[in-house]
């Protein structure tokens, strides 16, 4: 378990933290920007972008930490 880690282990780890982030902060941000000039519509499609996004985001690292070479 002493290994040092390989770069693909290391990317798939990072896209995968990237995912858990980006799909927390963005709602936040979504909930901030509420009382701003955006309307329903806008923030339902930034959500949904926000989900998508994360979930490829989140698929990529997996799929990256599956293929490595071992």
């Amino acid at each position: 378990m002493n290994e040092a880690k390989s770069i693909s282990e290391m990317i798939g780890e990072m896209l995968r933290e990237t995912a858990v982030l980006v799909l927390v902060f963005v709602p936040l941000d979504v909930l901030l920007l509420f009382y701003s000039s955006f309307g329903w519509k806008e923030i339902v499609l930034l959500i949904d972008v926000t989900l998508v996004f994360a979930s490829l985001v989140g698929a990529l690292g997996i799929w990256m930490e599956r293929t490595r070479e071992r």
